[in-house]
This record gives structure tokens, sequence and C-alpha cells, in this order.
């Protein structure tokens, strides 16, 4: 279990960094996220190097952050710019690391791997999920216990949800376990499409879209490194254009906290109902029904069963349905083991 570093990942929705420093660990490492006085977002290693307490629970100074325990200071770069003590020495070794940070479509995204590559232009295409007039966008993070692998092939494999999701998002005629899937991969970018022509869908989603009886109704993913995929889910009438129906596209992130644990980030935008809070709070409801009842429940207990093990390692039988997650976890090793032979910038 290696995760690949160079790559944008987001920490926080924007909304969540404010003056009061926030802690969260990925890829492992500690990162203390909070707002300058200019209100642009800031990224830095999250223990102080002197006896390693975690600052997340020191104060802001300015734009500095105060170590809670012995008063250290440390601008929005990371450089020690106050030593209390003693004569105030401030040497390299109190120093400590900066990571490059931007906000985009309403998060901030971190790059955890050697700031010189960090490039802006490569941060994942969602602009639908922008706050901007005429869409609703409604947000959540999500944390589980299971390595972000295993929920990047949950979303890439669209096949489960007739069963796992039975009671709520499944169809009864099994439309998305019998899906026509089209896998394509253009550069680092990964698509798995599924078309349900002329077919039935669950009571739920008639309701949702608002379309009931038989429709061609879609599931579409894109993947994009390391773990961001943008999910969309429409229907429209038998034989009529899509774009005379109804689709709502969605983002599932995966950011690895550890190897046995992971920040699911998820936003979902729509056209309708723009600025119906009651329809967004149902919305939300039915959204962590499914992935925290439903989802997580499943993926939770593959964990156990996998514990530590690769899951390429365990030879695990395939299906048809597992084309897109065969070839994202194909796609991620390419990537990490071109990273490693590059080595550091």
């Amino acid at each position: 279990m290696t995760f690949l570093r160079n790559s944008w990942y987001i920490a926080a929705w924007s909304n969540e960094v404010t003056e009061q420093p926030l802690g969260r660990r990925i890829l492992d490492i500690p990162i203390v996220l909070y707002r300058a006085l200019n209100d642009s977002a800031v990224a830095l290693f999250g223990v102080c190097p002197h006896r390693f307490a975690p600052l997340r629970l020191g104060r802001l100074i300015g734009d500095a952050i105060e170590c809670p325990y012995h008063g250290l200071r440390f601008d929005r770069y990371g450089k020690c710019v106050l030593n209390p003590h003693g004569r105030g020495a401030r040497p390299a070794a109190l120093n400590i690391k900066h990571f490059p940070l931007v906000e985009r479509h309403g998060a901030c995204w971190i790059w955890m791997g050697d700031a010189e590559r960090a490039d802006e232009a490569s941060v994942p295409p969602l602009d639908f999920i922008d706050d901007i007039g005429g869409r609703t966008v409604v947000r959540g993070h999500i944390h589980s216990n299971a390595y972000y692998e295993l929920l990047t092939d949950n979303i890439m494999d669209l096949g489960h949800v007739d069963f796992v999701h039975s009671q709520s998002l499944g169809s009864p005629s099994f439309a998305t376990a019998r899906a026509e899937v089209r896998v394509s991969r253009d550069g680092n970018t990964i698509r798995c499409d599924r078309w349900m022509p002329d077919d039935l869908q669950s009571p739920m989603l008639e309701t949702v879209y608002e379309r009931r009886g038989r429709v061609d109704a879609w599931g579409d993913v894109t993947w994009y490194p390391a773990a961001v995929m943008k999910l969309s889910v429409g229907m429209t009438a038998v034989g009529a254009p899509r774009q005379e129906g109804r689709d709502i596209p969605s983002a599932h992130i995966m950011t690895p906290e550890t190897k046995g644990s992971t920040h699911y980030f998820w936003a979902s935008a729509r056209d309708f109902k723009v600025g119906d809070d009651e329809y967004s709070r149902q919305f939300l409801e039915a959204f962590t029904n499914a992935f925290v009842n439903e989802d997580m429940r499943m993926v939770m207990a593959q964990q156990e069963e996998i514990g530590s093990a690769d899951l390429n390692a365990l030879k695990p039988a395939l299906l048809s349905t597992d084309a897109g997650p065969v070839q994202v976890r194909r796609a991620l090793t390419q990537l990490i083991a071109a990273e490693r032979e590059a080595g550091p910038a």
C-alpha cells in the first residue's frame, strides 16, 4: 500500500478552513490548515519540531501559528519567526514544511509531493460543483476506516448498486447490474460509462428524477489521479436525447488519511429545485444513508477481511464489472512506479 505523492488531494472544503487551526492527517502526515490575514488558506506540517506538540491545538498570532506547548511561532511558509526562550535562537531545525495549497471548486487542494512539480493546471476539472448562479451544490465529508482504493473501486464499479443499495438506489429489474459497460482511457484519465436502455429504475430515483416507468438511464464515472471521480447519473424518456432528461453530476474524492483510513469528500450539483433548502436536506439525508449505512458498511467489511494485504496479491476473481476498477488500479500503479523512478526533484 503506497501513496501517489505528486498529486492534488482535497485537504478540506474551503468553508472548513478558518482562523481556527484545523488538523488533518493526509497520506499519514499530520497537516495543520488555517486562514492567513489576507484570507488565503495555509497548509503546514502539523507538529512542532521541538517536542512534537500538535499545532492544531495552537492559536494564530497574525499570520503565524503559535505552538501551544512552548510558544514557538511559525509563519505561513513554515519558518520559525519567534523563539521566546533563552536568546531566541532560530536555527533551521525549528522550521517546518510548507505544502502547496490551491483553492478551487470550493475546496482546498494540497500537494503532498515535490513542491517544484505542483502545477495548479493539473487540479482535476470539477467546475460543475463551483458555487455559481443557476445551480445548487450540496457538499459533505465522511471519515472511513477503509483504504482509499477500496472506496475508489466502489465508485468505479456501479455493478454493486442493485445489491448493496437494494432498499434505496438499486433497480428492481437489476438494470445497473445488466448495464452495457464501456471503459476507455485518455492519458491518465479513465472513464467507465454504464448505459441502461429501456429499463426500470428504483422508486427513490424515480422520485428524484421525477420520471416514472421505463426509461433510458446512465451512470458514467470519470477518474483522475489519484482518487478523484466525477459521477454523472441521469435518465430520460426511452429513445429521447440525454439533454431532454435530467442529469445529476457528483464528485467523489478520496483523500488517504492512513493506510487504513480515508477522508471521503463528496459534492452534488443540480440545476433544478435551485435554492430549495428542504430538498437539499432530503438529498443529503438520502446520500448519507446510501453511503454511510450501505456502501461504507460493505467496504469496511471488505477491509476487515483483507486486512493489511494488497488486494491484487490476494488474486481476486474477476467479473466483467471489474473493468473500470482494474484499469484505475493499473494506472495508479504505473504512476507510483514512475514517481519512484524519477526520484526527488
